[in-house]
């Protein structure tokens, strides 16, 4: 391919390499006019580049920055997997070598520099630029409270020079944003920690961290949660280096700020950093005491299972007070008297139960799991989990009619998810045996999401048939068309015709257009497709002959 990279501003397209490296680019796929892809991220962005004459001819992304007539870093992204493909577009050796002799070449000349003259144009370059004044001043300098002051200026300096008045980052701003902030992380924080200024490092790092947790910023990319995670793992290496006093200084900052310091679900790192991280026995008692006063403020708040945040709030604190007791070496007595009280609590439940499973006391995990059964009855997806593990111990303990009955159960009374468990029945019925149970399986709703695999997996291919016409999506018959293909295919192929004719009506843009003359493709490979296809694609020329896009479309299409 030719080359590209001109196509895009240089910051783009550093990007895109950038997600190209993290391995974002997926279902790459090569079309009839160049290629697709998925490139992920928090969001999911589709890709088409199309390629004439070995070069890029048109791209397309659905990201926003794309939708607005910009290449895009997703396209970058994809032009670099692409080349990854092909040998010849790999950058040379002899490229590489001449950056080499080039960045040798610099070293030579800095060294040779009078030493005073070095020294201007480095306080030239540090007094126009405060990243660079920072990072001198950090290295070499004693670490005073005024230097933490401008390296805070500079987090302060980094929010507003990249929002609006509103102080909003938009979408274009959002990646050179937090590329900053964690520019600001890898510059500074271990050249304090290798000075031993652990507090001053850990200060600069919530500073950081609470720029990020109360910007308004559209974070389609995700670029919060890296600076986040950045923040984590340097409080991680802070801690390790800490002593005793300092360790205890952290965690009273990690209790003091829980609540109301960043965004609710950046709240999180704070929460997860303080349960997590410290494990020294005086910091595990005092978690231990912390835990103990918010399960007595959700009692006394007369905690109700009707909410969801407040249930889970609940539970994790209680099983984290578990943990604690366990590498607090409480003894199992003290731990299962604990976990009595508790035991309206489904989590609670289970945890005893794969405690009894993993002592091989079987008897005992089948009373809980029926108790469970009965405790969470409004709850469909617990009963049938615990249905599915009854299933495996009865299995297991071959007790064979509690085995059949608990089948039957989760078959018939539990929302199916995949074949697992009805071809486990099927093994147990004798042919009209199975042909009662399985049109009992169809008519129930149990076999909802499962419903068409199923009548692929018993081969009633008329059956599926039906059941896609009254639906009516194409998308199930592109999902069951192979199989389908090969014993109905005049059937398969009037449901595209049907298809194409219906949408060709409400279809008004280039990209909807390329979309359903795939299907125009599609019918020419069925048993006189061809001569149909093409006898739709005269109908919509004469038809649709002012959509000059569709007319552009058909004949790239060989129409």
């Amino acid at each position: 391919m030719k080359p590209w990279k001109d196509l895009f501003r240089t910051h783009i397209l550093e990007r895109g390499l950038n997600y190209y490296e993290e391995g974002y680019v997926t279902s790459l796929e090569q079309t009839s006019t160049g290629y697709t892809a998925v490139v992920e991220g928090t969001e999911d962005y589709d890709v088409e580049i199309e390629i004439r004459d070995d070069r890029v001819y048109d791209m397309t992304c659905t990201c926003p920055y794309a939708e607005e007539g910009n290449y895009c870093k997703h396209m970058a992204a994809v032009l670099y997997e692409i080349e990854e493909g092909e040998p010849d577009t790999k950058i040379p050796g002899n490229y590489l070598q001449k950056v080499q002799e080039q960045n040798k070449e610099l070293q030579e000349i800095i060294a040779g520099i009078p030493i005073d003259e070095l020294q201007e144009i480095v306080f030239s370059q540090a007094t126009s630029d405060e990243f660079l004044y920072n990072r001198i001043m950090t290295k070499y300098a004693p670490i005073t409270p005024c230097h933490m002051i401008r390296l805070k200026q500079q987090v302060n300096d980094i929010g507003y020079h990249y929002s609006d008045r509103g102080g909003f980052v938009d979408y274009y701003h959002a990646t050179d944003y937090t590329d900053a902030l964690n520019t600001l992380l890898d510059e500074n924080v271990p050249l304090l920690l290798e000075k031993n200024y652990r507090m001053e490092a850990f200060e600069l790092v919530n500073c950081i961290f609470y720029e990020i947790g109360n910007r308004d910023i559209d974070d389609s990319d995700g670029g919060t949660s890296f600076v986040a995670d950045n923040c984590y793992e340097y409080w991680q290496t802070i801690l390790q280096e800490c002593n005793d006093k300092e360790k205890e200084n952290m965690f009273q900052w990690f209790q003091d700020h829980q609540e109301n310091y960043v965004i609710d679900y950046l709240e999180d790192y704070i929460s997860d950093f303080l349960l997590n991280e410290f494990h020294d026995e005086e910091l595990l008692q005092k978690k231990l005491h912390m835990l103990d006063e918010k399960i007595v403020k959700f009692q006394k708040e007369n905690y109700s299972g009707d909410s969801y945040s407040a249930y889970y709030g609940m539970v994790n604190n209680i099983i984290t007070r578990i943990c604690l007791m366990e590498e607090l070496s409480y003894s199992k007595q003290e731990i299962k008297e604990y976990r009595q009280k508790y035991r309206n609590f489904s989590e609670i439940r289970k945890m005893e139960i794969q405690e009894y499973l993993s002592d091989k006391k079987y008897e005992e995990a089948i009373a809980v799991l029926k108790e469970s059964k009965k405790l969470d009855a409004d709850k469909a997806g617990l009963v049938a989990e615990y249905s599915q593990q009854l299933i495996q111990i009865y299995e297991k303990r071959n007790m064979q009619n509690e085995y059949v009955q608990e089948l039957q159960y989760q078959v018939f009374e539990c929302m199916q998810r995949d074949l697992e468990y009805i071809v486990k029945l099927k093994k147990l019925c004798s042919e009209t045996e199975w042909e009662e149970q399985r049109e009992k399986f169809l008519q129930g709703k149990t076999s909802y999401w499962i419903r068409y695999e199923f009548l692929v997996e018993e081969e009633l291919f008329e059956r599926l048939l039906q059941e896609i016409q009254k639906n009516q999506s194409v998308h199930v018959l592109d999902q069951y068309e192979k199989v389908l293909k090969k014993y109905l295919p005049n059937e398969i192929r009037d449901m595209y015709v049907q298809y194409v004719k219906k949408e060709s009506t409400r279809t008004s843009d280039r990209k909807s257009y390329k979309y359903l003359i795939s299907y125009l493709k599609k019918i020419t490979k069925y048993p006189d497709g061809k001569k149909i296809a093409r006898d739709i694609a005269e109908c919509w020329k004469q038809d649709y002959k002012r959509r000059p896009a569709m007319m552009d479309e058909l004949r790239k299409a060989g129409f």
